[in-house]
């Protein structure tokens, strides 16, 4: 199974197989601090599919849950924070505004109010959500502390959830066989994802960015203005 990561211009890609990465992670196992390492850099080119690997890591006694869920929420939150920054610079570079997702502008932030929180919080959950929302907000310089806050406590939620649950799952399979094992953990947590984001999105508990219809507002505002 491929996760696939697209770079913010959507023409390069990088493709990693979940066996590709357990390979890459399994030869670093014996270096706590590598592990981390390589663990928290692999959420970089796939979130998903570098937590399901150290999920099995965790599983199959290879590493500490304690290791692998530090370095997944750190490798994810600073992601997130990447992508904020990247958008607050995009307000002073012509380069970067024409490359980031950074249309919606001033009237974005006045519905934005109370609803900061919740946005952040269920976009960790959301594919096809994250740039746009992070970016969004590092662009109108909405509060970085709020941001920071959010993302740790959604990344570190969720990573704890599915690491303890999936090498769980691993261990209980593993009588059967170290590759039954890690083949229901990769099927658990990959049904698990996915449940959850259609739930999510059937019950309409992510929120999410507006368009002019939903505001009544002119989105596409010049960027070279002040916000």
């Amino acid at each position: 199974m491929k996760f696939i990561r697209q770079h913010i211009n959507g023409q390069n890609t990088v493709n990693l197989t979940v066996e590709s990465l357990m390979t890459w992670l399994e030869a670093s196992a014996g270096n706590p601090l590598i592990l981390g390492i390589v663990l928290a850099l692999a959420t970089f080119a796939t979130e998903d599919g570098a937590l399901i690997a150290g999920s099995l890591l965790v599983g199959s006694g290879m590493a500490s849950p304690t290791l692998v869920i530090s370095a997944l929420a750190i490798g994810i939150t600073t992601g997130d924070i990447a992508l904020y920054a990247a958008g607050w610079s995009a307000r002073n570079s012509k380069f970067l505004r024409k490359r980031l997702p950074v249309q919606k502008s001033r009237g974005i932030r006045r519905w934005l109010k109370g609803k900061e929180t919740a946005i952040l919080f269920f976009s960790r959950f959301m594919p096809g959500t994250r740039l746009i929302t992070y970016v969004t907000f590092g662009f109108l310089k909405l509060s970085l502390v709020r941001f920071i806050t959010v993302m740790s406590v959604a990344s570190i939620l969720w990573v704890t959830g599915m690491v303890m649950f999936v090498s769980e799952v691993q261990k209980a399979f593993a009588a059967y066989g170290a590759w039954t094992g890690a083949i229901a953990g990769v099927g658990v947590a990959v049904s698990i994802i996915i449940i959850l984001r259609l739930y999510l999105t059937k019950n309409k508990l992510t929120p999410s960015l507006p368009d002019e219809e939903e505001t009544g507002l002119d989105l596409r505002e010049n960027h070279d203005s002040n916000c």
